[in-house]
Protein backbone atom coordinates (compact mmCIF):
# COMPACT_ATOMS: atom_id res chain seq x y z
CA UNK A 1 0.00 0.00 0.00
CA UNK A 2 1.10 3.71 -0.93
CA UNK A 3 0.33 6.80 1.47
CA UNK A 4 1.64 10.03 1.14
CA UNK A 5 2.83 9.28 -1.70
CA UNK A 6 5.69 6.80 -1.20
CA UNK A 7 5.71 2.79 -0.92
CA UNK A 8 5.63 2.01 2.83
CA UNK A 9 8.92 2.36 4.46
CA UNK A 10 10.00 -1.05 6.57
CA UNK A 11 10.71 -0.54 10.54
CA UNK A 12 14.86 -0.61 10.00
CA UNK A 13 14.34 1.57 6.84
CA UNK A 14 12.51 4.23 9.23
CA UNK A 15 15.44 3.47 11.50
CA UNK A 16 18.16 3.97 9.75
CA UNK A 17 16.93 7.21 8.06
CA UNK A 18 16.16 9.06 11.43
CA UNK A 19 19.92 7.69 13.06
CA UNK A 20 21.11 9.22 9.11
CA UNK A 21 19.10 12.58 9.61
CA UNK A 22 20.13 13.15 13.10
CA UNK A 23 23.66 12.74 12.41
CA UNK A 24 23.69 15.06 9.47
CA UNK A 25 21.53 17.26 11.55
CA UNK A 26 24.49 17.35 14.67
CA UNK A 27 27.30 17.97 11.68
CA UNK A 28 25.71 20.71 9.81
CA UNK A 29 23.93 22.31 12.88
CA UNK A 30 20.92 24.29 12.51
CA UNK A 31 17.77 24.69 14.31
CA UNK A 32 15.75 21.44 14.53
CA UNK A 33 12.09 23.91 14.13
CA UNK A 34 13.32 24.76 10.94
CA UNK A 35 13.66 23.26 7.22
CA UNK A 36 14.38 20.92 6.09
CA UNK A 37 14.88 18.99 9.31
CA UNK A 38 11.38 19.15 11.04
CA UNK A 39 9.98 18.22 7.80
CA UNK A 40 12.19 15.65 7.09
CA UNK A 41 11.49 13.97 10.63
CA UNK A 42 7.92 14.18 10.22
CA UNK A 43 7.90 12.58 7.04
CA UNK A 44 9.61 9.56 8.97
CA UNK A 45 6.44 9.70 11.79
CA UNK A 46 4.04 9.86 8.95
CA UNK A 47 6.31 6.66 7.36
CA UNK A 48 5.85 5.18 10.74
CA UNK A 49 2.37 5.92 10.72
CA UNK A 50 1.70 4.15 7.53
CA UNK A 51 3.31 1.26 8.68
CA UNK A 52 0.99 1.03 11.16
CA UNK A 53 4.13 1.11 13.44
CA UNK A 54 2.73 3.50 16.06
CA UNK A 55 -0.59 1.82 16.99
CA UNK A 56 -0.63 0.37 20.16
CA UNK A 57 -1.24 -3.36 19.95
CA UNK A 58 1.70 -3.27 17.09
CA UNK A 59 3.82 -6.46 17.49
CA UNK A 60 6.68 -4.04 16.00
CA UNK A 61 6.34 -0.60 17.49
CA UNK A 62 8.14 2.45 17.00
CA UNK A 63 6.68 4.67 19.79
CA UNK A 64 9.81 6.45 21.28
CA UNK A 65 10.49 3.73 23.99
CA UNK A 66 10.60 1.19 20.92
CA UNK A 67 12.63 3.30 19.23
CA UNK A 68 14.95 4.80 22.07
CA UNK A 69 16.04 0.89 22.31
CA UNK A 70 16.40 0.23 19.04
CA UNK A 71 18.61 2.93 18.40
CA UNK A 72 20.21 2.69 21.44
CA UNK A 73 21.36 -1.08 20.12
CA UNK A 74 22.36 0.39 16.94
CA UNK A 75 24.15 3.61 17.24
CA UNK A 76 23.70 4.62 20.81
CA UNK A 77 26.46 7.70 20.06
CA UNK A 78 23.52 9.59 18.25
CA UNK A 79 22.12 9.76 21.72
CA UNK A 80 24.85 12.05 23.05
CA UNK A 81 24.19 14.51 19.96
CA UNK A 82 22.23 17.84 20.40
CA UNK A 83 19.18 16.87 18.53
CA UNK A 84 17.99 13.68 20.00
CA UNK A 85 16.64 15.85 22.67
CA UNK A 86 14.82 17.52 20.48
CA UNK A 87 14.14 14.68 18.35
CA UNK A 88 12.71 12.41 21.02
CA UNK A 89 10.40 15.52 22.06
CA UNK A 90 8.86 15.94 18.90
CA UNK A 91 8.12 11.88 18.51
CA UNK A 92 5.80 11.39 21.28
CA UNK A 93 4.16 15.06 20.50
CA UNK A 94 3.48 14.48 17.27
CA UNK A 95 1.99 10.56 18.37
CA UNK A 96 -0.05 12.35 20.80
CA UNK A 97 -1.84 15.02 18.31
CA UNK A 98 -1.96 12.12 15.17
CA UNK A 99 -3.97 10.25 17.27
CA UNK A 100 -6.12 12.63 19.10
CA UNK A 101 -6.59 14.16 15.01
CA UNK A 102 -7.81 10.47 14.40
CA UNK A 103 -10.02 10.30 17.24
CA UNK A 104 -11.85 13.50 16.06
CA UNK A 105 -12.13 12.11 12.74
CA UNK A 106 -13.85 9.28 13.93
CA UNK A 107 -16.22 11.09 16.43
CA UNK A 108 -17.06 13.40 13.17
CA UNK A 109 -17.35 10.69 11.03
CA UNK A 110 -20.20 8.86 13.70
CA UNK A 111 -22.25 12.20 13.63
CA UNK A 112 -22.06 12.20 10.11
Amino acid sequence: METHGKRNMTLDEIVDEIIRLIRTRDELGGYFQQEPYKGDFFRLFLAAVDADLLKPTAPKSLKLDSLISIIGARDPEVFDGETWPMFSAAWPEWDYAWSRAKEAEQRQKARD
